[in-house]
C-alpha cells in the first residue's frame, strides 16, 4: 500500500478510536471532580485524555471552559496539558500494531457497527483496526521515502523543527509519534526521538485556529501551552542521545509528563504572565455618548445602535446553545461571558434611555426600553435551554437521534429570524422585521409538526425519547418563547 496511505489509515483510525471513546458515560462526572484542585485535575485531565484518545480534543475543550469562566487561564492549560499526558499512552498500543491485530479489530468491528446499538463500540473497533493497519503499511513502506527525501543522519535540532511542523500541521502529537515510530529505521533513533519532541511543542498550534477566528481566550491559551512545552522540551532536546533507551514511546510519555509535573508550581506566574500579554477587555457601551443627550435624536439613534449590539450577543448566545446542543458537549458556563455582555449593556441601555426620557417625554424611550428588557429576557432564555439540555447529559442520558435533529432544526430556524430581528434592529430596517413577522404560521406550523415528530415516537416506544420527553418538550417550549419575543421585537422595530 505505501508509506503514505498508510499514516492517513492510521490518523483515520485516531480520529475514529476518540469518536467510539467520545459516548462513554461519566465524563462529565470526572470534569467535575477535576475543578476542585490541580492535582484533581492532573489525574482527571490524564484519564480524559486517556478514555479519549486526543489531547487536542480537550485542549479545545479547555478553551471553552475558559472562557465560560470555569477554569481560569492556569487551570485551562494544566487541563490540555494532562489530558494529552493520558492520550500520549495510544501511541504505546499502536506500537503493538500487527497485521493480525488489524484484521482481528475489522472483521470484530463490523457486526457491532451494524448493530444500531452497538455503533459506539462498532468504531472503536474499527477505529483500533484502521490504526493498526495504517502502521504496520507505515513501517513496510518507510524506505520508500529514504531516496525522495534523504532524511537518513537527520540532525537532533532538524528532526525537532520537522517534527514541531508535523505535530502543527496533523494537530495530533501521537500521530507524530507514531510517524516518528515507523521511521526508526530512517531516521535513527536521535532523530525520530527529536521529532517526537518537537510534535509534542507543535501541537499546540492546534489552538491557532481558533485565536484567528476572534477567539481572544485562544491567544492566551496558546502563549501559555506553546511557551511552558517549548521552555521544557529544549533541556530534553540537548539530552536526546541520553534518552535513547527510552525509546519513541517512552521518550513521548515522558516528555508530555514532564510538561505537565512542571507545570504546576509555576501555574500562578503564567496566569499573571497571561493577564499582562492579553488583559481582560471590559464590557461597556460603545455608542452611547452623554454629550449626545443635549441632541435626542441623535441620542434615539445612538440606543438603537447600542441595542444592535445587544441583539448581537444574544445571537451568539444562542449559536452557542445550537453548537452545544450538536456536540453534546459543554454548559451554561460557556454563556456566561456572553450574557454578561447582555446583562450590563441591557443596564446601560435602561439608565441611558430613563435620562432620555426625563429630558424628552418621548414615547420612543419606552419603546426602547421595552425592547432592552425584551433582549435581557431572551438570553435568560437560551441559557435555560442549555441548562436543560446539561441536567439531562448530567444523568447519562441523551436524546435520540431524531429528536436531537428537531431540536436542532427548531434551533436553527429560531436563529435566523433571531438574526434577521437583530439586522433590522440595529438598522432600523423595517422591511426586514415585517419579513420575519410574515412567516408566523409557516413556524407554527412547523413547530406543530416537530411535537407530532415527538407524539409518534412516543408511541413507537422509543425508549430514549420516553427517557428525555421532557427536556425536550421543555426545549421546544423554550425555543418558542424566544420566537415569540423576537416576533414582539420585530413588532417594536416596525412602531420605531
Amino acid at each position: 500500500m505505501g508509506f503514505l496511505p498508510g499514516l492517513a489509515l492510521l490518523l483515520l483510525g485516531l480520529y475514529l478510536v476518540g469518536e467510539g471513546l467520545a459516548g462513554l458515560k461519566g465524563r462529565r462526572h470526572l470534569l467535575a471532580r477535576a475543578l476542585g484542585s490541580p492535582g484533581g485535575i492532573v489525574l482527571s485531565g490524564g484519564l480524559l485524555g486517556l478514555l479519549s484518545g486526543s489531547g487536542t480534543g480537550f485542549s479545545l475543550l479547555a478553551l471553552g471552559l475558559l472562557e465560560g469562566g470555569v477554569f481560569a487561564l492556569g487551570q485551562a492549560a494544566l487541563l490540555s496539558l494532562a489530558a494529552t499526558w493520558g492520550a500520549s499512552l495510544w501511541v504505546g498500543v499502536v506500537a503493538l500494531g500487527k497485521g493480525e491485530l488489524a484484521s482481528f479489530f475489522l472483521v470484530l468491528g463490523i457486526p457491532f457497527y451494524i448493530w444500531p446499538r452497538g455503533r459506539r463500540l462498532g468504531v472503536f473497533l474499527l477505529g483500533m483496526g484502521l490504526l493498526f493497519l495504517g502502521f504496520t503499511e507505515m513501517s513496510q513502506g518507510a524506505w520508500h521515502l529514504a531516496s525522495l527525501f534523504a532524511l537518513g543522519g537527520l540532525p537532533p535540532w532538524a528532526g525537532y523543527g520537522v517534527g514541531f511542523f508535523l505535530g502543527f500541521l496533523l494537530g495530533s502529537a501521537n500521530g507524530a509519534a507514531a510517524l516518528a515510530l515507523a521511521l526508526v529505521p530512517l531516521l535513527g533513533v536521535s532523530g525520530s526521538l527529536a521529532l517526537t519532541l518537537g510534535a509534542g511543542v507543535g501541537v499546540s498550534g492546534a489552538l491557532i485556529w481558533p485565536a484567528l477566528s476572534g477567539r481572544r481566550e485562544a491567544w492566551k491559551l496558546l502563549a501559555v501551552l506553546l511557551g511552558h512545552r517549548l521552555a521544557f522540551s529544549l533541556p530534553l532536546l540537548l539530552f536526546v542521545d541520553h534518552l535513547a533507551p527510552l525509546g519513541v514511546v517512552g521518550v513521548h510519555i515522558l516528555g508530555h509528563l514532564v510538561y505537565t509535573l512542571t507545570f504546576l508550581p509555576l501555574l500562578a506566574r503564567y496566569e499573571g504572565l497571561g493577564e499582562r500579554l492579553f488583559p481582560v477587555r471590559t464590557v461597556s457601551p460603545k455608542y452611547l455618548s452623554l454629550e449626545a443627550l443635549e441632541t435626542p435624536s441623535l441620542a434615539y439613534a445612538l440606543v438603537q445602535r447600542e441595542l444592535g449590539r445587544v441583539a448581537d450577543a444574544v445571537r451568539d448566545m444562542l449559536a452557542k446553545a445550537v453548537r452545544i446542543l450538536a456536540q453534546e458537549e459543554g454548559g451554561e458556563a460557556e454563556l456566561e461571558a456572553l450574557e454578561e455582555k447582555v446583562d450590563r449593556l441591557t443596564r446601560e441601555v435602561v439608565l441611558y434611555t430613563a435620562e432620555l426620557s426625563t429630558r424628552t417625554r418621548d414615547e420612543r424611550a419606552v419603546r426602547f426600553f421595552v425592547a432592552a428588557s425584551e433582549l435581557e429576557h431572551l438570553g435568560d432564555l437560551v441559557r435555560r435551554v442549555v441548562r436543560q439540555a446539561e441536567k439531562l447529559w448530567a444523568q447519562g442520558l441523551t436524546f435520540s437521534p431524531e429528536g436531537k435533529e428537531d431540536l436542532l432544526e427548531a434551533g436553527r430556524l429560531v436563529l435566523n429570524r433571531l438574526e434577521r430581528m437583530a439586522a433590522a434592529l440595529a438598522t432600523g430596517d423595517k422591511a426586514l422585521a415585517q419579513g420575519a413577522l410574515a412567516e408566523e404560521d409557516e413556524v407554527a406550523a412547523f413547530v406543530d409538526r416537530l411535537r407530532r415528530a415527538h407524539l409518534s415516537r412516543l408511541e413507537s416506544g422509543r425508549p430514549e425519547s420516553r427517557a428525555t420527553t421532557l427536556a425536550h418538550l421543555d426545549i421546544l417550549i423554550t425555543l418558542e418563547e424566544v420566537l415569540a419575543g423576537v416576533e414582539r421585537l420585530c413588532r417594536l422595530v416596525l412602531e420605531l
